[in-house]
């Protein structure tokens, strides 16, 4: 990766539907060297793919929870998140370190409805938990600021 990768990498993360024509415009490239690149950037798996940022509470999803649980039968955290998965409310689960072992980020409509997404999270994690509720969220979205590209001349 170059800088101009670097740059391409940044404008997509703001706004993942910019047309390689406003990146070329914007880095002093071609449309056609921003799109070589990206496909390049894709194969390389820099880039995951494109998303969306929703309101999920516009959506209908208020409610915002973390719930941190322990592999208490020690099943394996794979094996875990996999039932996990089977809870359509769970929209992330995360190994972590410390007192848990998965970090699992729900949207829920309401607190009745968190409440019976907590139970059938309980079932199949039995044991300790720790929920916590999102009242606010002040920062979303942003990205680090990207590692020093490498000095590579022979990129188109």
């Amino acid at each position: 990766m170059d800088a101009i990768d670097y740059q391409i990498i940044e404008l997509l993360a703001k706004d993942g539907r910019i047309p390689y024509a406003q990146i070329a415009a914007q880095i002093g490239k071609s449309t056609a060297t921003v799109h070589q690149r990206v496909r390049r950037l894709r194969e390389r798996g820099f880039i995951k793919g494109f998303g969306i940022d929703l309101n999920w509470e516009a959506l209908g999803y208020p409610v915002d929870a973390f719930i941190s649980v322990r592999d208490n039968e020690s099943q394996g955290l794979e094996s875990l998140a996999a039932r996990l998965r089977t809870i359509p409310f769970v929209v992330s689960a995360s190994a972590v370190t410390g007192e848990f072992d998965l970090l699992l980020h729900v949207k829920a409509r309401s607190s009745s409805q968190l409440g019976e997404v907590l139970d059938k999270i309980r079932r199949i994690a039995p044991g300790t938990s720790r929920t916590v509720v999102t009242l606010s969220t002040y920062i979303s979205g942003r990205i680090p600021p990207l590692p020093a590209p490498e000095t590579d001349s022979s990129s188109p």
